[in-house]
């Protein structure tokens, strides 16, 4: 019985020094953390591939196409700066808008009848951005790079300036005027010789704008900012304007500074 034990020690004891190789095959499949973050989809609280709060201010070229359910076509073109904050960013813009005919439109001419509309203006713009939500996103194919997406709500106020519409007005009429909701009677009959032939000229001056977009940025801190705006008549009662819900969709190509 001593004699099997003593045995069974020492096969024991063989048995602990020949132990089995380490499998190491995983080793080649292991990545730092900030390949995975590169490769993998993720969301923060915080912003991991840009931090946009820590940029004083950013510059925007924006372009846009607008939908205001009437036949004339009309885009627009301008610049923006934006001011974030910890939990906001502040825009401001200028575009100049362009409105041209369409075949429908120039149709429309040879009739008695004429579609409100608003001719060639400048628009300023006035902006809240909310961020709702961000974080990183992939892309296809891997070989670019990760991007940080901010989902965005916007809300704001865009006013349009008619150039040549104050022609022979006092400059009390014109003040009162540029800070009127409607457009007064004399800027009417001096943009009617500017309208199209099928176009009534839309009173409005004012309009309350909320849409969604994102904002896209890369590493360097240029960003890509797709979003829509629709008109919201608010100042319809006070304006007298006929384009109550019209739609904005607009690309901004800008960088962070």
């Amino acid at each position: 019985m001593i004699l099997s034990l003593l045995v069974g020690l020492a096969l024991g004891t063989e048995a602990e020094e020949e132990e089995p190789p380490v499998d190491d095959r995983i080793s080649e499949h292991r990545l730092p953390f900030s390949v995975l973050v590169e490769r993998t989809i993720g969301s923060t609280s915080k912003p991991v591939e840009y931090n946009w709060r820590d940029g004083q201010f950013q510059l925007a070229v924006t372009g846009g196409h607008l939908y205001e359910l009437n036949n004339f076509n009309s885009m627009r073109l301008g610049g923006m700066l934006r001011v974030p904050s910890e939990r906001l960013i502040y825009e401001v813009g200028v575009s100049y808008v362009w409105v041209w005919d369409t075949p429908s439109s120039e149709l429309l001419a040879f009739t008695p009848y004429r579609q409100p509309g608003r001719p060639s203006r400048i628009d300023f713009d006035i902006a809240a951005v909310i961020p709702v939500a961000e974080g990183v996103i992939t892309t296809m194919p891997r070989r670019l790079p990760a991007l940080e997406l901010v989902f965005n709500a916007y809300v704001g106020v865009r006013y349009g300036f008619y150039p040549f519409s104050t022609d022979g007005m006092r400059r009390r009429e014109i003040a009162s005027g540029l800070a009127s909701p409607a457009l007064t009677d004399k800027e009417i009959e001096n943009l009617d010789d500017r309208r199209l032939d099928a176009m009534q000229v839309d009173p409005g001056r004012y309009n309350v704008m909320a849409g969604i977009g994102n904002d896209i940025y890369f590493s360097q801190g240029f960003f890509l900012s797709p979003r829509v705006m629709f008109a919201v008549p608010i100042f319809a009662p006070a304006s007298g304007t006929e384009l109550y819900v019209w739609a904005d969709l607009s690309l901004d190509f800008g960088v962070a500074f």
